[in-house]
């Protein structure tokens, strides 16, 4: 798992990304996209831009595969394990949400990365995501907390609530992207709406990687906002 994140320093950045994915410095490998730059007499400044990946650790796989009979009986408790952990995870937010006084059906799926919660009926959807998503975010946030402490659960905890989510990225990714073309075609600084943490690392996400353009984000909460620039 990585994510990008921008500050005024690299070490501003990589300090809010850590918070983020809930790791320590060692558990992480950091690549700086860009550098910051003061400008001059306030014009041409650029936010540090840095990359923070999760280390991968495979090292036990290679000690298990030499030893067949160890690997059952570990695969097997590690199983079940994770099946305990993830109930942890599910009765621990059952009861947050209880607590802010909303009832929910509670589902969830696992990939490589990420343990997905799902909150699909619930008899107020409103309450549990917030102004743009920002309560949902927070208790996304609060449950990374509690799996990286109460449990052996290494990957990150995704949470989104009646599709939310999904929707919101898609249409962020869609903006960024039709912002992004503009700002090509016309070699012009493109300034979208301000947005939360979470809204402008889906479109530093989106862009790093295309050509001709690169993002930076600018001003003050609550009024931060993502820059396109065209790369001349």
């Amino acid at each position: 798992m990585s994510i990008i994140k921008s500050a005024k320093t690299v070490d501003e950045a990589v300090k809010l990304a850590l918070g983020e994915l809930s790791a320590d410095i060692a558990d992480v490998d950091v690549k700086v996209i860009e550098k910051p730059k003061s400008g001059f007499l306030g014009f041409g400044s650029r936010d540090a831009l840095v990359e923070v990946s999760l280390k991968n650790e495979k090292e036990f796989e290679k000690e298990d595969d030499s030893q067949p009979s160890v690997e059952v009986s570990c695969c097997k408790e590690a199983l079940s394990a994770k099946s305990d952990d993830i109930e942890k995870i599910e009765e621990f937010l059952k009861g947050l949400i209880s607590n802010m006084g909303v009832n929910g059906e509670i589902s969830y799926d696992e990939d490589e990365e990420a343990i997905n919660l799902y909150i699909n009926e619930s008899d107020d959807f409103k309450v549990l995501i917030g102004k743009s998503g920002e309560t949902l975010e927070s208790i996304q946030y609060i449950l990374s907390i509690f799996a990286r402490r109460n449990t052996s659960l290494e990957k990150r905890v995704y949470l989104d609530i009646n599709g939310y989510k999904k929707r919101k990225e898609e249409t962020i990714r869609e903006t960024a992207m039709t912002f992004a073309k503009k700002a090509i075609r016309y070699k012009k600084v493109m300034r979208l709406r301000p947005m939360n943490a979470y809204e402008r690392r889906i479109v530093h996400s989106t862009l790093h990687n295309m050509k001709g353009v690169f993002t930076v984000s600018e001003g003050e909460e609550p009024h931060r906002k993502v820059v396109i620039k065209p790369k001349f």
